[in-house]
């Protein structure tokens, strides 16, 4: 009986995709999951990749991104149409048309008002006072798909709403603080900087108060008392004692005040209820002046909880205490240049100004006598940032940045101060500092992070971009700044040209690097929360827009464009070919995921076919709540996994995977792992 030779049978190369981007090293020795290419990927913590969600403009007004939706079917008369942005009646329910169905079943409604669709009442649909048919149903024929369509389309409407920060030039700063958005923003002239803040109608302009110094005060006012002097009267905002004592009756200083009226103060004695000041002369009007780039920080003194407060400078303007509501600038005596970077240490408060670092006296932010603790340190060139370092073994830790080097103070006042060479080939670039579990920091040579360690000095710094130096390299010059992703512990750089890079950590290392770019570049940025512990991303672009990151669909509507592109798998036998036949890409998210994969064999070698580019649709929708839903909007079959299979047709010594997005619709979701099923042929001969 003649036996046949058994041919080689399927086999299977289970892929973990995890490692991030790499440039530099050798395929062979990288493994398949990394990648080769991406743009606006990043990684998982735990291991995947995922798409990343879009940014959205801001301004206090309702967010695009929770935007809803209702499908109504409509039957129209004779020669008459519906449009995006019509508004009228649809049977009982009043709405704006975000989305017309392209067969005309059904439109979406937004911002609808009356009825709710369990008790939707069929009748005419009204533009205009022009009847345009009926409303015929509540239309529940709804894909996944259609929902994410849907979704988007009404995003749009309430984006429209959204304005600039009023003004003219790029967002200058931004800052979150108790639920409230405030930009600076220089004025349409372009004379002055002013701030808005975001309320439920968008932008309000904040009014600065006025100054006023004094002398020879010995009762501390409280906030809010009348201050009189003959018929001026004005109402005072904050009392800031820079010198002397209220106990002797020496303390000087100057208010903020607001809602002066009756004229202007003079020098002379003035009343308040329970005291008397020597008034040093007229009040100012507090500006501005325009073109400074803001770095803010959230902080307070003293104890309590409700007394959290903005600090900040911005190269052109002294420094500065804001609470929301009251503007308190902050002079240096006698320095004419400007601080650029302020940060809390020690519950001092340290201004960075040209190459020295001066801080004020204990607890008290407005004061710089050197007998109440405030003083001086003199830098090796000029300071680039600061900021205190987390999880210092012995005493408090306070990082000083220069371009090229950093230095450690050590101690909690004058009277311990320590001043240590850290490492003078490491340093910051402005705006680069950010504190995760440890401070990661950028300069001309790429990421680094000072790492707390057991060693001399408590920190070891590591270089972390190395793998990624060449991209790091083009972008050596350009203007940045830096923020966080705390959900998947990443230090974020942005660049003036668009792009960013967001490094995901963990204890252990580099988990791995992803690339961003936003078609709005990002100019300043701001990481904070609400109240109720949700993560709020804020950032100002160049034309005057604050944007909200990490939420939505798309980039402020424009289609999210994003491709990430594997290493080589050669499934562990770098010279033996194989018959590739299939791909299975595991996906989890919570929304319908509309991507394509692509693939290429032997190096992508255009001498080997095809390279196939296919659809591959990923249908997920959240766990169903009974307290957070609208009937006959969600799907009881939701899930939030899936697993895509494609159809793999060649032959190579290895194969390559290509996985784009390129939509407005599609919901952020993560690819963990990819399975390669193939066949063993021969040996390569070449």
């Amino acid at each position: 009986m003649l036996k046949f030779p058994q041919m080689p049978g399927v086999e299977y190369e289970p892929v973990a995709l995890a490692g991030g981007f790499d440039q530099v090293t050798s395929s062979h020795q990288l493994p398949p999951g990394a990648l080769r290419d991406c743009i606006n990927f990043a990684c998982r913590p735990q291991g995947g990749y995922y798409r990343i969600p879009g940014y959205e403009r801001f301004d206090g007004r309702a967010e695009p991104h929770l935007a809803e939706f209702i499908p109504i079917g409509i039957s129209l008369l004779a020669g008459h149409v519906l449009s995006v942005g019509d508004t009228g009646t649809f049977g009982n329910i009043n709405g704006t048309v975000a989305y017309v169905d392209p067969f005309g079943q059904y439109v979406g409604l937004t911002k609808t008002t009356g009825a709710t669709p369990g008790t939707f009442v069929p009748g005419n649909i009204t533009i205009s006072a022009v009847v345009q048919g009926t409303a015929t149903s509540y239309y529940t024929d709804l894909t996944i798909k259609d929902v994410a369509i849907n979704k988007a389309a009404a995003a749009n409407i309430y984006r429209a709403d959204i304005q600039v920060v009023p003004g003219s030039g790029p967002v200058r700063g931004v800052a979150y603080m108790a639920d409230v958005a405030y930009a600076f923003r220089d004025n349409a002239g372009g004379t002055a900087c002013a701030i808005y803040k975001s309320t439920a109608g968008g932008w309000s302009l904040v009014t600065l108060g006025k100054k006023l110094a004094f002398t020879a005060m010995s009762v501390q006012p409280a906030g809010g008392l009348v201050l009189t002097e003959g018929a001026v009267t004005g109402t005072i905002e904050r009392v800031c004692i820079t010198s002397g004592d209220t106990t002797a009756g020496t303390a000087a200083g100057y208010f903020i005040l607001s809602g002066v009226a009756g004229g202007s103060y003079s020098a002379g004695t003035a009343t308040y209820t329970g005291g008397s000041v020597t008034l040093a002369g007229a009040e100012t009007q507090i500006t501005l002046a325009p073109g400074g780039t803001y770095n803010m920080i959230l902080g307070r003194f003293g104890g309590g909880s409700d007394n959290q407060r903005i600090y900040g400078a911005d190269g052109v303007n002294d420094a500065f205490e804001f609470d929301g509501e009251v503007y308190v600038p902050l002079p240096v005596d006698g320095v004419m240049i400007k601080p650029h970077a302020v940060t809390i240490h020690s519950d001092h408060l340290f201004f960075m100004l040209g190459s020295s670092i001066i801080h004020s006296a204990i607890g008290n932010p407005y004061n710089q006598e050197v007998i109440n603790g405030a003083s001086e340190i003199a830098l090796k060139g000029a300071g680039t940032d600061l900021i205190t370092l987390p999880g210092s073994q012995s005493t408090a830790a306070l990082a000083i940045f220069t371009a090229d080097s950093t230095w450690i103070l050590y101690g909690t006042s004058t009277a311990d101060w320590k001043m240590v060479a850290f490492n003078m080939g490491v340093g910051a670039k402005q705006r680069s500092a950010q504190n995760l579990f440890d401070c990661f920091l950028f300069d001309e040579r790429g990421m680094s992070n000072l790492k707390q360690s057991l060693n001399y000095g408590n920190f070891d710094a590591a270089r972390l971009t190395y793998n990624i130096n060449p991209l790091v390299q083009s972008l050596r010059g350009k203007k940045m700044c830096s923020g966080l992703g705390r959900e998947n512990g990443q230090y974020r750089i942005f660049f003036d040209n668009g792009y960013g890079i967001y490094t995901t950590v963990n204890q252990s290392g580099v988990v791995g690097h992803g690339v961003v770019l936003y078609p709005n570049p990002v100019l300043c940025n701001f990481d904070s929360d609400t109240t109720t512990g949700e993560t709020f991303n804020l950032f100002g672009t160049a034309d005057g827009y604050v944007m909200r990151n990490d939420v939505g669909t798309s980039f402020d509507g424009a289609n999210i464009n994003a491709f990430l592109n594997t290493n080589i798998n050669t499934a562990k036998s770098p010279r033996l070919r194989k018959r590739f036949r299939k791909l299975i890409l595991e996906m989890l998210g919570e929304g319908y995921v509309d991507a394509h994969v692509g693939y290429s064999f032997d190096w992508a070698s255009a001498r080997v076919l095809p390279h196939a580019f296919m659809p591959a649709a990923g249908e997920f929708s959240p766990l169903v709540k009974w307290d957070e839903m609208i009937w006959d909007t969600f799907f009881w079959d939701g899930k939030s996994s899936d697993s895509i299979s494609v159809g793999l047709d060649g032959t190579g010594e290895n194969v390559q995977m290509l996985l784009a997005v390129d939509s407005d619709y599609t919901e952020e979701f993560t690819v963990p792992s990819a399975i390669f099923h193939y066949t063993p042929r021969r040996g390569s001969r070449g």
